[in-house]
């Protein structure tokens, strides 16, 4: 791997030296010196802080590097990108080009990990006879859970757990589950809404910071998704399913060594929300 300064092009601002955590940029004689390159993470923040383009990084693409265009950059935008994104649950019966896919994701990929490891990966779904079968595979444990807490002694462990954890989730979804089992049979779909994409987002299944590299990456396909005019759902009850069901795993092909920590529905939205939504306020906590 090599890295090196352009002399010629250079004015030993030192802003490499600055931003390099790892400590491979060091100043010496007050001008920058790669003195330790086995450091290097790969960040690629010398060669995106560097004014003058002097720093030629050859473990990087150079196609990738190009000046950030400020004039984009507006937080009425971006509060707008955020507050207008809505949870889709109701989608066109359009299916989303590959390619338009495929640059949402690139997208994520430009998103922060622990130690630039760079290791979030997707799975993408759109075969309908599939998305059908996991939605079907999910949707089956509530059915189970709503048969056996309908009767004999699976209804008296109900209500007993409700009585010891009046505010439990589960509730919220059992109770109901009679409704959602008549519409799911009249061909409603609750857990996948019939999406045309199913995108899993999954990391090594071992070691740390994995959920929240995946996450900030949902994140990013969901806003991102959102300006170019598509919907997402999270899908939360997939991930938790496939945390304990192995056919479940197979059904998706999750990759040997790794796994699932964001589930994404995606496509075109039925309809479109005219206003924003209602939320609480925010928690914080200020430390003097």
């Amino acid at each position: 791997m090599s890295i090196r300064v352009l002399e010629d092009r250079c004015k030993p601002c030192l802003l490499c030296v600055r931003e390099c955590v790892a400590g491979a940029w060091r100043e010496e004689n007050g001008r920058p010196v790669m003195a330790a390159p086995e450091l290097c993470n790969r960040c690629s923040h010398c060669v995106a802080v560097c004014p003058r383009g002097a720093i030629v990084h050859d473990a990087l693409d150079p196609q990738q590097v190009r000046r950030t265009d400020r004039d984009l950059l507006t937080p009425e935008i971006y509060a707008e990108i955020v507050r207008g994104r809505r949870s889709i649950r109701q989608f066109r019966p359009k299916e989303v080009p590959a390619d338009v896919i495929e640059s949402i994701i690139e997208l994520a990929g430009h998103s922060p990990t622990a130690s630039n490891r760079q290791n979030v990966g997707y799975t993408v779904i759109c075969n309908r006879s599939r998305l059908n079968a996991i939605s079907k595979a999910v949707f089956g444990v509530g059915r189970w859970l709503h048969a056996q807490t309908s009767k004999g002694v699976g209804r008296w462990l109900y209500r007993l757990f409700k009585t010891v954890s009046p505010a439990n989730s589960l509730e919220r979804y059992l109770e109901p589950m009679g409704y959602y089992i008549a519409e799911t049979d009249k061909g409603r779909d609750y857990v996948l809404h019939r999406a045309p994409v199913l995108i899993l987002v999954h990391g090594p299944r071992k070691g740390a910071f994995h959920a929240e590299n995946c996450n900030i990456a949902a994140a990013n396909i969901m806003n991102y998704a959102h300006a170019r005019g598509l919907g997402t759902c999270y899908i939360g009850f997939l991930c938790l399913a496939l945390k304990f069901s192995r056919p479940l795993r197979r059904l998706v092909q999750t990759p040997k060594g790794r796994k699932v920590y964001a589930c994404l529905v995606m496509g075109y939205p039925a309809y479109r929300h005219a206003f924003t939504a209602s939320r609480k306020k925010p928690a914080i906590q200020w430390i003097a």
